[in-house]
């Protein structure tokens, strides 16, 4: 008899790689008219050196029925097939045990099953066989004995070989399919990466021939833990997934691109549990990074396009970004001429990491790579690059992670086009507040002004500040596309009058007009930025520190700050130069070199307690010249300053934390040694 394909049998086998050109041999107790495909599965079987045990089981049923068949199987991983006659288009099977639980199930919509359980203990068992479409006569019979492609290698001519034991040195074969098993009887050799494990595991070996993205999902009576190395079982550095609690304590699920080699599956217990599990292996076929760059779609200057990585690879590692290991779409973009360039790729799926490379399949030809922005969930690349052609990857930070994007390219002239504020005579005014946040964008922008810190040919924009009082200026960078500074002018980009300039501004200002540019660190910086600012009015400080009361060793002051103007900032209280609580100042003079403790105790309010060595804020130094802050309350709103100090005369400032932070306060002075 000629052997016959089974449809479908490979796919749905479990890891059974059925040789079907074998010679034709009848089953034990096969009738004259045996279903062809059976004796073909049979023939098969039995070249992989598994023996058939029991009967072989015949029967009828319609569709959406289902008929229960009892089995003998013995103790280990035996195999049970049923396959449907040609009037069944979807045959359905479940093991049950004899307490009626599931121990194997298979649902692929095929006309046959194909069950591999591991069990405990042999004994008698039930074969669930429904008809899920279609109607007519079914075959069932078990096998026991190797499986898998050592079973096939035996089968070419080897001899056959001992039954897998889930073990390193006798893994059991996988392929994709739903497995069943137990972990109670497992060696405790082994442990993954994502969770500590004494327990015992399975092992099951994989082989992957071709590039492909593969699905392990655990489902167990446990808390299971799932890992997979390659090529080396026993050497946890060979380690390339690791899940524990995919959606709970008994699910773990790995998701990865597996190129072609030797993979070992473990199904391990987190702590010291084990017991019962199903796992269901699928795979599919993942394009060659070669074949991805050939349809890699085209990125358009001025468009924004969305998409998402879900279901592709990693094929694609960075710079940055941790090295990008989520999955990555490749775009394709021109460049007619050397340009300015912004790439954002932004996500709310995933952390998002856009690189940029001349060659797509070469790591090494990375021209630019970003991880943050100017926004949450952006990731930008700004830059000047040749004329020419680029690939463009939207990546993901964590590995293996996915989910929707949208990706954006942006061009200039390497000159700038030009944007407002543009220019000393474009200045754009910053405004009559005390504060606030100034949202810029130097892409467009030209370069005109340079300070001493840098700037020099980089676009930069620039901003006029009237300045009402004596008041302290505190300005800093929040988020920005590219790296920037501020400098700030008496006569718009006057060296000779430069007051400051820096990632970072904090200075005494006079009353009068200034002009604060934000420039780019280097000729290639540019881009979205956000500069948070406060202009703090000093002009009562001098009258306080003139009616400051003298402190006095040993005793104690009865005040409070209710009603009273907010003129100190603490560096422990409130935020930089931002709104605090009313304060009060005291003085305190030292004739000698001593160590003095200052408590304040604030029943109703937070406070803050600064030492300065000098009343009013100055220029130079940050501003304030505070020796000492402390706003870290106990129970009883309770602060303490303890110092040693030279002979001279300073200064105490009492402060809430917040503007609320108000009310009556007592302080203590005790010089101490």
């Amino acid at each position: 008899m000629p052997s016959v394909r089974p449809r479908g049998l490979v796919a749905a086998c479990t890891g059974l790689p059925l040789l079907l050109a074998c010679a034709s041999t009848r089953p034990p107790g096969a009738g004259a008219l045996l279903e062809p495909r059976f004796v073909a599965v049979h023939n098969a079987l039995v070249a992989m050196g598994l023996a058939q045990i029991g009967p072989i089981q015949t029967g009828t049923v319609a569709q959406g029925g289902e008929v229960r068949v009892a089995v003998e199987l013995p103790g280990g991983c035996p195999t049970l097939v049923a396959l449907g006659g040609d009037g069944i288009r979807d045959l359905d099977a479940t093991l049950l045990d004899a307490a009626g639980a599931p121990v194997a199930h298979d649902t692929t919509a095929e006309p046959q099953a194909v069950l591999r359980p591991c069990l405990d203990a042999a004994g008698t068992y039930t074969l669930l066989v429904k008809a899920a479409s279609g109607g007519g006569s079914w075959i069932v019979a078990a096998w026991s004995g190797g499986a898998g492609g050592a079973a096939a290698s035996s089968a070419a001519g080897g001899s056959p070989p001992a039954e897998a034991r889930g073990t390193c040195e006798s893994p059991i074969p996988l392929s994709p399919g739903v497995f069943t098993g137990t972990t109670a009887h497992g060696e405790r050799e082994n442990a993954g990466s994502c969770g500590p494990s004494e327990s015992r595991e399975l092992v099951y070996e994989l082989d992957v021939r071709e590039r492909q993205r593969v699905v392990v999902d655990v489902e167990a009576r446990f808390d299971s833990v799932l890992y997979i190395r390659k090529d080396d079982c026993a050497d946890p550095d060979a380690e390339v997934a690791c899940n524990d609690d995919a959606q709970d304590r008994a699910h773990s699920r790995v998701e990865s691109v597996l190129d072609p080699g030797k993979y070992f599956v473990f199904v391990d217990g987190y702590g010291h549990d084990a017991g019962a599990f199903k796992m269901t292996v699928t795979a599919s076929d993942v394009l060659a990074l070669a074949d991805v760059c050939r349809r890699a779609p085209v990125l358009v200057a001025g468009a924004t396009q969305t998409a998402t990585t879900e279901g592709l690879a990693d094929d694609a590692q960075a710079t940055c970004g941790g090295g990008a290991g989520g999955a990555d779409a490749a775009w394709r973009t021109e460049l007619a001429a050397r340009s300015r360039v912004r790439l954002v790729e932004h996500s709310d799926d995933m952390t998002p990491v856009v690189h940029v490379r001349r060659a797509c399949v070469d790591e090494l030809s990375e021209v630019a790579c970003g991880d943050s922005g100017a926004a949450s969930g952006d990731a930008t690349v700004t830059g000047v690059l040749d004329a020419g052609s680029y690939t463009v990857f939207a990546d993901g930070h964590e590995h293996e992670s996915s989910g929707h994007y949208a990706l954006t390219l942006e061009t200039a002239p390497v000159a700038g086009s030009g944007t407002s504020g543009d220019g000393c005579g474009d200045a754009m005014p910053i405004g009559a507040a005390s504060s606030g946040s100034l949202a810029g964008d130097t892409f467009a922008a030209r370069d005109d002004v340079a300070g001493t810190c840098g700037g020099a040919g980089a676009p930069d924009v620039v901003y006029r500040l009237d300045v009402p009082r004596r008041s302290r200026l505190v300005a800093s960078f929040d988020d920005e596309e590219a790296p920037h500074v501020a400098i700030v002018w008496r006569r718009c980009a006057d060296r000779g009058s430069e007051v400051a300039c820096g990632r970072a501004v904090d200075e005494i200002l006079a009353p009068g007009t200034y002009f604060v540019a934000v420039d780019g660190t280097s000729p290639e910086a540019f881009g979205r930025f956000t500069l948070r600012w406060w202009l703090r009015d000093l002009s009562g400080q001098a009258s306080a520190c003139a009616a400051a009361p003298t402190l006095v060793d040993g005793r104690t002051v009865n005040a409070s700050t209710g009603g009273g103007a907010d003129r100190f900032v603490t560096s422990c209280g409130g935020t930089d130069a931002g709104a605090s609580g009313a304060d009060r100042v005291f003085k305190l003079v030292l004739s000698a070199r001593a160590a003095v403790r200052l408590v304040a105790t604030a029943p109703t309010f937070d406070p803050a307690l600064s030492l300065r060595k000098a009343c009013p804020d100055t220029s130079g130094g940050g501003g304030i010249a505070e020796l000492a802050c402390d706003s870290a309350v106990d129970g009883n709103h309770r602060v303490t300053v303890e110092r040693p100090l030279e002979a001279g005369t300073y200064w105490v400032v009492v402060d809430g934390q917040t503007p609320a932070d108000q009310g009556p306060f007592t302080l203590e002075y005790r010089v101490v040694r």
